[in-house]
């Protein structure tokens, strides 16, 4: 039965990597761990191990109808709430022409097979094995499920979108031609030297001086992303140095989620790793969720 289902639901809506893991080795690892129904009703053991985490939260990206559904969930609210603005005057700046700012990896573009690949490998996540994979596996590079019929829905209401990613920029041609490749982008656009379709990452992974571009030309109406210093800096350091502190800034923010801001789920990487001491993990199974 499960091997049924990796076949037809991961393996068929996301191809498999060549020279990676196989379906085999996934299914092995896979029966290693906690069933749905233990996992339902027992708690996580508190010294799992972080490649079993990855592997884990890999099948739920990879096969789980309910990530799907919550990627088209997002992306239908987004939309929804793009197009009533849009019909609104005092939504935004009539005198600059309304956009929306997305973040790329895992928000437009599923890049898991990257992750899958450094799993297969034993190798930890390094810029030239991210470049490189790039380079080398553009076949394997997919979207986030709803990101193409969002922006598609979105340019055809006049409004502009913009890519704002933390990509390096010396990774620009390869990233310009996976937007083509997906028609997410004309070429004339990704060319211009004074646009701002694609903004990427020169010096620092602060996103906010790329939106400030942006806001100068633009009424931004919505943000989306996957991480949450793709909507502000009051995510970042200094402004929050903790768990708690960065929690408590989402709470402070509460009316902007749903409203002008849409988190995509991706439990893979972010910022949020580097708050988890990951030699004592057992601590976040003993505090409070809340």
């Amino acid at each position: 039965m499960i091997l049924t289902r990796l076949k037809q639901h991961s393996f068929g809506r996301r191809p498999s990597m060549p020279g990676t893991i196989s379906l085999g080795a996934v299914l092995a690892l896979y029966c290693l761990l906690p069933g749905p129904g233990l996992a339902d009703t027992v708690a996580m053991h508190p010294h799992v191990s972080q490649r079993d985490s990855i592997l884990r939260t890999l099948l739920w990206l990879r096969t789980s109808g309910e990530y799907e559904a919550l990627c088209l969930q997002t992306f239908n609210t987004a939309l929804r709430y793009v197009r009533g603005a849009v019909k609104t005057p005092s939504a935004g700046n009539a005198s600059k022409p309304p956009a929306v700012v997305m973040d790329l990896d895992e928000t437009v573009l599923d890049t898991s097979g990257y992750s899958v690949y450094l799993l297969s490998k034993g190798l930890k996540h390094h810029e030239a094995h991210w470049l490189a994979w790039n380079q080398q596996h553009l076949d394997q590079i997919g979207l986030i499920p709803g990101a193409k019929q969002f922006i598609k829905g979105v340019e055809s209401e006049g409004v502009h979108v913009v890519f704002v990613s933390n990509r390096q920029d010396a990774g620009r041609d390869d990233t310009m031609q996976i937007l083509h490749k997906f028609d997410l982008a004309t070429q004339a656009a990704l060319d211009n030297p004074n646009g701002t379709k694609l903004l990427m990452r020169k010096q620092t992974s602060s996103k906010q001086g790329r939106r400030d571009i942006v806001n100068e030309r633009y009424t931004v109406i919505a943000l989306l992303g996957d991480n949450l210093n793709d909507f502000s800096d009051d995510f970042r350091s200094p402004a929050v140095d903790s768990i708690d502190e960065r929690r408590e800034m989402v709470r402070k923010h509460a009316a902007d989620w749903g409203s002008r801001w849409y988190v995509l789920p991706n439990p893979i990487y972010g910022y949020w790793t580097g708050y988890i001491d990951w030699e004592k993990t057992e601590q976040y199974f003993q505090r409070p969720k809340l």
